[in-house]
């Protein structure tokens, strides 16, 4: 398919006609002075060497070399379109450690950016394999569904930074189990979840999570990212220090990754300085049983234009080279040299069209996003990101149509830091992405950057009463928030009282339990043996059995206090 990306400059074409009707009103002209001086036929005679047709045959050579520098301008371009097709391969689902902890300069810079630099050289070497990228921390998120759209895979990865989840800490098991549900129904047989992090895991179980998704159809490998010994956080301008005031050292946890791959019928890995450890893994998983994919791929351009002005200049040289036999000097003068020239310099400089190749891509894409079309508007920011990766309106615009698609995560992403570049260029647009970004910040429940970004927009518009209303709305929403969430803290610190009370009583009543029973021990030693009464063994066996339970039940208030204790140490960590 044949892509035109500024087609224009097809209009040139309609000037050939008018240059034919120019040339023969010129030579019906020229006709009629001549018959001023005398009888035609006899200035024919006297100037036999005057050629009669030769001016046509020029004119046709520029016409034909017009038409096909037209065509050249309009910058024709093979690719670069939707396709569907059968591609064989894996599904290989990349769970990437986002955490503080990857800010560990145990590799140059540091872990996360040495990450992100081994998944990018691993998307380039993928061949009919389709790859998603899930990020966490605390908590999990899908960054890039499956896809084999590898030109998004690498632009999502560059925007990855410790700040893309909200929540701190290391949920390994968690991140596990969001991988599993990213995969398609296709895959059942060809799927792989290669897990890149240093191991601390602060939360749950990873083990279990690796067993369910081998159950699942999926295989998980590891690939550990630091050193043994460990490394200190850098984390604003200092390092990074726990609630006790003391310097967080994180280490590399190999036997839990260790674990993980042998529980996921893996492979750990662990990552060096020259060999990240991805090739290995990638061997590996290219002996799973391959499953063919209905695939929807986004392919690169490749231009056109160069033929064309070739082809052009051809024509504009045999033009110039056809001379009459008076002057040998061209029919329109300097205007072939001057379009000979022009010709040449577009053939050997490629790179004058392309710098404002992103323009039709986004009138495109805007075009698709007024008829709903946000998919294909979707599509064709990207193209006009790939052309020019600075372009304000491809992001913005993109931002905008993936949250007409509900994608929310990946539209803040392209929405981050455009503001003060709106402000210098206009006030009234920046106003609409403030005002926007709010929208986007109320679904996703960041009530108190939705009031920012709103009271942002009415400082450029006062008067925009849509965005008044919106603030008010998150003004509500971020109030109850902090409601719940200080009603939350008041129930749990509630809790925690009527548990160390309940603890308290206990060892109270145990206490005193234990002096009767001392006491009573005492009075039986001091009576005479005939007075003690006589307890049936079935008693004996009641009373024993009702201390025992008594017991555990002690021992399991005891355990379920150590537990919470423990879990909100565990909430503490934000590495």
């Amino acid at each position: 398919m044949i892509y035109l990306a500024q087609g224009g400059y097809l209009l040139l074409i309609l000037l050939i006609p008018l240059m034919f009707i120019a040339y023969w009103l010129m030579r019906r002209i020229r006709r009629r002075r001549i018959a001023r001086f005398g009888d035609p036929e006899l200035v024919a005679r006297l100037t036999p060497e005057v050629p009669r047709r030769k001016g046509w045959a020029k004119l046709t050579l520029l016409s034909i070399a017009m038409f096909f520098l037209a065509i050249g301008m309009a910058r024709p371009q093979i690719g670069a379109t939707l396709k569907e097709r059968q591609i064989k391969g894996a599904e290989i689902m990349v769970v990437l450690d986002v955490s503080n902890s990857m800010l560990a300069e145990d590799y140059s810079p540091n872990r996360l950016e040495r990450a992100k630099l081994a998944i990018s050289k691993l998307v380039d070497e993928l061949q009919g394999d389709r790859i998603g990228l899930i990020i966490f921390a605390g908590e999990s998120f899908v960054q890039l569904p499956i896809t084999s759209d590898y030109v998004s895979a690498k632009i999502f990865l560059n925007s990855i930074t410790t700040e893309s989840v909200p929540v701190q800490g290391t949920a390994l098991g968690e991140a596990i189990r969001t991988a599993i549900r990213g995969f398609t129904s296709e895959s059942e047989h060809s799927r792989a979840i290669i897990l890149i992090t240093d191991g601390e895991n602060h939360e749950d179980d990873p083990v279990a999570a690796a067993r369910d998704a081998v159950d699942m159809g999926a295989r998980v490998f590891c690939i550990g990212v630091g050193s043994p010994e460990g490394k200190p956080i850098p984390m604003d301008g200092g390092l990074l220090k726990d609630k006790d005031g003391n310097i967080v050292v994180t280490r590399l946890d190999e036997q839990t990754l260790r674990d993980i791959a042998s529980a996921g019928q893996g492979l750990y890995v662990r990552a060096g300085n020259s060999e990240f450890g991805l090739n290995p893994v990638i061997d590996e998983i290219r002996t799973l049983q391959d499953k063919e994919f209905q695939s929807v791929v986004f392919e690169e351009f490749d231009e056109q234009y160069m033929y064309f002005f070739a082809i052009a200049l051809v024509f504009l040289l045999l033009e110039f080279f056809m001379s009459d036999t008076r002057n040998r000097r061209s029919l329109f003068g300097r205007s072939g040299k001057v379009l000979t020239v022009a010709a040449a310099l577009l053939v050997f400089s490629p790179a004058a069209l392309p710098a404002q190749s992103d323009r039709s891509e986004v009138r495109a894409g805007n075009k698709d996003f007024k008829n709903g079309q946000y998919r294909e508007a979707e599509i064709e920011y990207k193209r006009a990101l790939i052309a020019d990766s600075a372009s304000v309106a491809a992001r913005y615009n993109l931002g905008n149509a993936l949250y007409k698609a509900e994608s929310y995560n990946e539209a803040e992403l392209y929405f981050k830091d455009l503001g003060d570049t709106l402000k210098n260029l206009s006030p009234s647009k920046a106003s609409d992405y403030f005002h926007n970004s709010g929208n986007l910040a109320l679904k996703q429940k960041k009530y108190q950057e939705a009031v920012e970004a709103f009271k942002e927009s009415l400082r450029l518009e006062p008067d925009n009463f849509e965005t008044k209303s919106n603030l008010a709305y998150a003004q509500k929403m971020l109030k109850d928030q902090q409601q719940n969430q200080q009603s939350q803290n008041q129930q749990q610190q509630q809790q925690d009282q009527n548990q160390d009370q309940d603890q308290q009583n206990q060892d109270q009543n145990n206490d005193k339990q234990n002096d009767q029973d001392q006491d009573q021990q005492q009075q039986q030693q001091d009576q005479p043996q005939q007075d003690q009464p006589q307890i049936s063994p079935q008693a004996a066996q009641q009373m024993l059995q009702a201390i025992e339970d008594k017991e555990k039940q002690t021992q399991d208030k005891v355990k379920k206090a150590k537990a919470l204790k423990e879990k909100s140490k565990e909430k503490e960590k934000n590495w």
